[in-house]
């Protein structure tokens, strides 16, 4: 089982995590929404797994590369 970090593709505010610890996702599934420039932008998942750790919460400002999420394979 690999660890897959989920990082940021741009820099924001976090507005919504979508899942939680224990939750399986699918490659396409909505993980976390960011605000950038006043857009709310979702971010999807490329891979199938099971969420093992969120480095984010709510209202977080959020830097581009940063990780957001592990996933576990």
């Amino acid at each position: 089982m690999a660890d897959i970090p989920v990082e940021s593709p741009i820099t924001g505010v976090i507005v919504e995590i979508s899942v939680s610890v224990g939750d399986t996702v699918e490659f396409g599934d909505v993980l976390v929404v960011i605000e950038s420039m006043k857009m709310e932008n979702e971010i999807l998942s490329d891979y199938d797994g099971v969420v093992k750790e969120i480095r984010v919460r709510n209202n977080q400002n959020i830097s581009q590369d940063d990780v957001m999420l592990i996933l576990e394979e």
